[in-house]
């Protein structure tokens, strides 16, 4: 189990660079950075590919590319797009609430499926991550406008949130279930899968969202789009495939259930990154709020420590 949380924990900590790596990206729109760093994903995946090719490795069945492709879809594009929407038509305070319910949702999720431990022992963690949750986002609630008339927004916020929880757990399942495909060779095939949706992707961003794109940007080498590639490589490598790899070893050694749970770590290091960048200390709520994290994390690895098998 110490193998599976310290690979969780890499993972999470490159994944809080996604709150801070955008901030750099000035000019360019969600959209825009979400396209790019799933083609930068895709690219490198493709590179990966094709040199195991080359050697005579990595072939598999139709099937588990559409497995791949699924899930690559809740993991990447499909998640994104219901973010967008979701900030699009309701309160980015709100948005954050409802997603960052995400690892309760994996937890009770993954447990179900796998029947990892009970339920009882995940109710303690799971109210302290939403105390917590709500702590840190009360300044933005209270400032935030009033969410009646934002149901789609709402809608989206919550489509969002079931398809990254179907697919951590999801992702789960598969590599347990599919010893042969190793950590690396799945995020590779999750990551070429990723190229197809992009082009999808695209083509719905120019029919939707055309008029917010300026192409020209593109075509004039200044600070500005180095930055953007700069930033797209940095989450397409290491955010993207890096992660994934990661988070892929940890699904092998951790009980679903707790690995959710150890998703509020990406947020616990992203409000890390972004106190570091701004240099200053963390506010007193969300000082509050992260300990309640780590109090439930303490706890979900004490619990499943007992309830579990050891892993090594």
């Amino acid at each position: 189990m110490i193998k599976g949380i310290f690979f969780a924990l890499a993972a999470c900590f490159i994944w809080g660079l996604i709150f801070v790596v955008p901030q750099f990206m000035n000019g360019f729109g969600a959209i825009e950075i979400a396209l790019g760093r799933y083609l930068v994903y895709g690219m490198i995946s493709l590179f990966f590919l094709l040199r195991e090719r080359l050697r005579g490795r990595s072939y598999y069945p139709i099937s588990i590319w559409i497995k791949a492709l699924k899930l690559s879809f809740a993991s990447t594009m499909g998640y994104y797009i219901f973010v967008i929407l979701a900030l699009r038509h309701a309160s980015p305070a709100i948005c954050a609430l409802i997603l960052g319910i995400s690892p309760i949702t994996i937890a009770f999720y993954g447990n179900w499926k796998q029947k990892d431990c009970s339920f009882k022992l995940l109710i303690l963690p799971s109210m302290l991550i939403l105390l917590g949750l709500i702590i840190i986002n009360v300044p933005f609630l209270i400032n935030s406008t009033s969410i009646s008339g934002y149901a789609l927004g709402m809608l989206c916020s919550f489509s969002a949130l079931i398809s990254w929880s179907w697919y951590v757990v999801a992702n789960s399942q598969f590599l347990k279930n599919h010893p042969e495909v190793q950590s690396g060779h799945w995020s590779t095939l999750l990551g070429v899968s990723a190229l197809f949706w992009v082009g999808i992707g695209s083509f719905i961003a120019e029919v939707f969202f055309g008029n917010e794109l300026q192409l020209d940007k593109y075509l004039i080498w200044d600070s500005a789009l180095i930055n953007f590639l700069s930033g797209c490589l940095i989450l397409g490598l290491l955010c993207s495939w890096l992660g994934a790899f990661l988070w892929n070893r940890a699904s092998l050694y951790l009980p679903v259930s707790l690995a959710g749970q150890l998703t509020i770590f990406e947020t616990i290091f992203g409000l890390l990154f972004v106190y570091a960048l701004d240099g200053r200390l963390p506010p007193f709520l969300e000082g509050i709020g992260i300990l309640m994290f780590l109090a439930a994390i303490a706890y979900g690895i004490r619990t499943t420590s007992q309830t579990s098998p050891a892993h090594v």
